[in-house]
């Protein structure tokens, strides 16, 4: 995270010899005005790599969909110069297949998934005349996971099943509020890099979890821990990285 920083601030530092103007020198104004929409998405992975890449390593990847943390994009519609109203979404889903080295003539492979949605409505308010602007505000969201693990162990020489355990985790759904407050730079004309810090206070019930398992010539046993609900309130961190397109 500190290389992400140095980097950020070395962009800002540039642009910043150009003047704090608040047009372009072709006429283009750099804050967006009221009526304006705007896109956000997390740039984590972006600045990871380029981070990575002043640090003398050969194993720099360069970003992809998996490299993202926290991946949440944002819609805005600005109602006023300073205030906007934020579409808050956040879709993932992961998949896991691998097969762990061969343990007292066994091999495990593990299947499974992952799915997660949070999605909601928020609104934001801006501070600033120049082109380093504030903004602060609270998005509130529903929230939805699952997960399915298959566990299967096989004889190494004859490939037979001897062991299976399958978990799943029911529905998980919840609503959430969180607050966030942070700063974005504008680079270029309606193109903005910032960074964004959030305080959540969280409510769900969370699904039940079933377990079956079965030994290669035992009868299915099938199991069941009862669901519940969980409060949580969330640290203050930096949650995101992120470039802002307005148009």
């Amino acid at each position: 995270m500190k290389k992400v920083f140095v980097v950020i601030t070395l962009l800002i530092l540039a642009n910043l010899t150009y003047g704090q103007d608040l047009k372009s020198k072709k006429g283009e104004t750099y804050l967006p005005k009221a009526g304006d929409w705007a896109i956000s998405f997390n740039a984590d992975g972006i600045f990871k790599y380029l981070g990575n890449a002043f640090n003398g390593k050969l194993d720099n990847s360069a970003p992809n969909l998996t490299s993202t943390q926290e991946g949440r994009f944002v819609g805005k519609k600005f109602i006023t110069d300073n205030q906007a109203i934020r579409i808050v979404a956040n879709l993932s889903f992961s998949r896991v297949n691998q097969a762990s080295f061969p343990e007292d003539d066994e091999y495990l492979t593990t299947k499974g998934n992952v799915f997660g949605l949070s999605a909601g409505l928020g609104k934001e308010w801006r501070k600033g005349k120049t082109r380093l602007q504030g903004f602060y505000g609270a998005d509130a969201l529903i929230n939805l996971s699952s997960s399915k693990t298959d566990y299967v162990v096989r004889d190494f020489d004859t490939d037979e099943i001897t062991r299976t355990l399958n978990i799943e985790q029911k529905l998980t759904y919840g609503i959430s509020l969180n607050g966030f407050i942070g700063a974005e730079y504008f680079l270029f004309p309606k193109f903005a890099l910032g960074a964004q810090y959030s305080y959540g206070l969280g409510l769900n019930k969370v699904g039940k979890i079933s377990l079956t398992s079965k030994e290669a010539n035992d009868p299915e046993e099938r199991g069941e821990l009862k669901g519940g609900s969980n409060f949580s309130l969330g640290n203050v961190g930096v949650s995101s990285i992120n470039l802002t397109l307005h148009f």
